[in-house]
């Protein structure tokens, strides 16, 4: 491989970009969702089936289901401190839990 690269050096850049052409397909790699990206609650809510609110999915969702706190900071942070989720892992626990859930619960 360095033989190569050697040789890809030595020539004039019109022919390295010919080559860098015809290698461009074997080079690309395939972009991965990544692993976390932690947003606030208001984030969370378009991927949660139908309109619930913060408090709801605080409340029916990070306080009823304890393996939340794999993917989430504590549901109640306190005064001035906002709830975070890790929105790739929420996101497809969400769709693993759907019909678990009952999303019709009103808000006491």
């Amino acid at each position: 491989m360095s033989a190569l690269l050697e040789l890809i050096k030595e020539t004039p850049p019109e022919d390295r970009r010919a080559v860098a052409e015809y290698l461009k397909p074997y080079l690309v790699t395939e972009k991965k969702e990544p692993v976390e990206h932690w947003v606030n609650l208001e984030e969370l809510r378009p991927y949660i089936p139908g309109k619930k609110s913060k408090a709801w999915i605080q409340l029916y969702i990070l306080d009823a289901y304890p393996e939340t706190r794999k993917w989430s900071t504590n549901p109640h942070p306190g005064k001035g401190r906002a709830i975070k989720v890790n929105l790739p892992a929420a996101r497809k626990w969400i769709e693993e839990h759907i019909d678990v859930i009952d999303w019709n619960k009103p808000m006491p």
